[in-house]
């Protein structure tokens, strides 16, 4: 999907402007123009970043692929500038990065996505903002605020992550949620988007203080203000992260030695379990011994004949079973 939104020399906004019409606007210097690309095919990126607008190959070439980091090229008649933004994934801590490629000239803003963008959207969506705002000050501050939504709205991101992290940590310590399966899974996947997030914020907040500091020709000196703003919201973001990502390791920490803990406990429970039943089949095994012996249809077995035999027998169970319990309260088995 394409969509291009243009403003003429006289300050008219031409929404929606068609594709065939887009490389007799550009010329115009005193014009502005927005391309903005979502998804768009090889042919269509070829057409309008080499056709109309003869974008370095290699800028193009990147563009056309995925860049891992952010990054700053300046080629002198335009920048082009590598960001990624940071939107929730599919479980419930996970955070994943969308590449946003971006042209910057005097007069013209590429954006270049794969996936639909709020920030870019929103700017699309309000047709009236563009008559003061955006692009009626210039692709520069248009790029600021495209770039100061992303911002903020990786702010709520990173708030809603840092809560949810806390209230993982929270659930360890209740014995009963101990074994839940996803927990440790969630605590993983928190770990690393937060090692993904660190990645990609420190050489983004290196790339907005190059924007604010260094002369490039394309910023505009009125410009670069913005741009350290947003350095410092960065700044602070950074330091957001290294903190979570040190707190999703020393929960896994304190799970992992909750998790031993508590097994332990279980194997000490089964040890005193299993030490009972072995007290209690050794007991009964010279008393099964006798009931055995006694117990055999012989004939001739005189003990059977004496009358004081089967109370005898009692009293011999019960004797033995004492002292084999005295014995082992006194090595200290019980």
């Amino acid at each position: 999907m394409i969509r291009i939104l243009y403003r003429h020399t006289s300050g008219a906004l031409v929404h929606d402007l068609p594709v065939d019409q887009l490389a007799s606007a550009s010329r115009d210097t005193n014009a502005v123009v927005w391309v903005d690309m979502q998804n768009p095919t090889p042919e269509e990126q070829q057409k309008i970043l080499e056709g109309i607008f003869n974008f370095h190959p290699l800028a193009v070439e990147d563009a056309m692929n995925s860049v891992l980091l952010p990054k700053i090229n300046d080629y002198r008649r335009y920048l082009y500038i590598v960001i990624h933004s940071i939107y929730p994934g599919v479980e419930l801590v996970d955070l994943v990065s969308h590449e946003l490629d971006i042209f910057l000239g005097p007069n013209l803003l590429v954006t270049i996505h794969e996936e639909a963008m709020s920030s870019i959207d929103g700017l699309l969506a309000d047709k009236e903002h563009h008559s003061q705002e955006g692009i009626s000050r210039g692709p520069a501050l248009l790029l600021y605020e495209i770039l100061e939504s992303q911002v903020d709205r990786i702010t709520r991101l990173l708030d809603n992550f840092e809560a949810e992290l806390e209230r993982l940590g929270d659930i360890i310590f209740r014995k009963g949620d101990i074994s839940r399966e996803s927990l440790l899974d969630d605590l993983l996947t928190a770990q690393s988007s937060a090692l993904r997030l660190n990645r990609v914020l420190h050489p983004q907040r290196d790339l907005m203080n190059r924007l604010a500091q260094t002369d490039y020709s394309i910023i505009p000196a009125n410009a670069r203000p913005y741009f350290a703003d947003i350095y410092d919201h960065l700044c602070r973001m950074v330091g957001l992260v290294e903190s979570m990502r040190e707190l999703a390791r020393s929960t896994i920490e304190i799970y992992m030695a909750l998790s031993n803990h508590r097994m332990n406990e279980a194997n000490n429970r089964m040890n005193e379990i299993m030490k009972v039943l072995t007290i209690i089949s050794t007991i009964f095994l010279p008393l099964s011994f006798l009931a055995g012996v006694f117990g055999m249809n012989f004939e001739y077995m005189p003990e059977l004949g004496w009358p004081w035999a089967y109370p005898l027998v009692w009293i011999l169970f019960v004797s033995l079973a004492g002292l084999m319990l005295l014995f082992y309260r006194k090595r200290g088995w019980l």
